[in-house]
């Protein structure tokens, strides 16, 4: 198989980008996440690693459904189905999570902003990475296209609710990523999060995705996603949708409940899940209260 033909098998399952590089040895941080420090050590077989550009179109402002999470289960599962075309192919390749994002800055992939994000044309930053080892195919070179993008633009820093953006950078302790692996957030958080799960505002805000075309969710998607059957604890097709690693404890009906408090709708139904089995969803109706009795 050629890098061509790989790069085309990958597009069959949403990955429009194919990226192969050095399998080397990475610094992981205090944080790994059980990313691989070593791919030739865990992989022997590898002669590269294949990272997989997997974008995605925003929904508009204002839009409450997460695109980025919706794409990323997506994205998983058409992993899962090229890995096993793949080893069917005669191309033994493994799903081998890498520090992604500098290992592309290393490679002279993308532009790093000061969002965190890593943005990669004609993608922006609308885009899921995953990488896997693969045999046979060796790591290609790529040219630094030399070009700096956030000098003299301050949207991002503007825009953040949080106020964790600043010329040199963000401060993950104020962003809202950080406080997103748990189901209970602190009301800082749920009087401003901007979507389910997250926080979309510096990506709707960034030049880099200016020119991306918008798109709406569809009708399951939607259905999945209704405010009344959230908080009534049925997040069950939601949860089908984007995956189960960040939706665990009630985090889903948490949020539908602050979202709702916060549009003053919904007050009798929210009042009913307070014996709810879960703690942040139990907080969430406290929330819910305190903005009902405000206003």
């Amino acid at each position: 198989m050629t890098h061509e033909e790989f790069c085309a098998l990958a597009s069959e399952y949403g990955f429009k980008r194919v990226f192969f590089l050095a399998p080397e040895k990475y610094e992981l941080g205090d944080n790994p996440h059980h990313l691989v420090a070593d791919v030739k050590a865990e992989f022997p077989f590898t002669s590269s690693i294949a990272a997989l550009v997997f974008p995605y179109s925003p929904f508009p402002e204002g839009e409450r459904i997460p695109p980025y999470y919706l794409a990323s289960n997506q994205a998983y599962h058409g992993m899962k189905a090229l890995l096993k075309k793949l080893n069917e192919l005669g191309i033994r390749a493994e799903k081998a999570e890498i520090p992604i994002r500098p290992a592309l800055l290393k490679a002279n992939i993308g532009a790093a902003l000061r969002t965190g994000f890593l943005s990669i044309a004609p993608f922006g930053t609308r885009i899921v990475l995953m990488s896997i080892a693969v045999s046979e195919l060796e790591p290609l070179q790529y040219e630094f296209n030399g070009k700096t993008y956030c000098a003299g633009c301050r949207k991002c820093i503007e825009a953040c609710p949080a106020g964790a953006i600043s010329e040199s950078g963000v401060d993950f302790a104020l962003c809202h990523r950080a406080f997103m692996e748990t189901a209970a957030h602190p009301d800082h958080i749920r009087d401003c999060q901007s979507t389910y799960i997250g926080c979309e505002v510096c990506q709707r805000c960034c030049t880099m995705n200016a020119k991306l075309a918008l798109s709406e969710p569809s009708s399951e998607v939607r259905e999945a996603f209704d405010t009344e059957r959230l908080i009534m604890g049925d997040a069950s097709k939601a949860r089908a949708l984007v995956g189960k690693n960040m939706t665990s404890n009630g985090k889903l009906t948490a949020e539908a409940i602050a979202f709702a408090a916060r549009d003053g709708e919904f007050k009798e139904l929210i009042l009913e899940q307070k014996n709810s089995q879960f703690e942040a969803v139990r907080d969430a109706v406290r929330y819910a209260k305190e903005r009902f009795n405000r206003s």
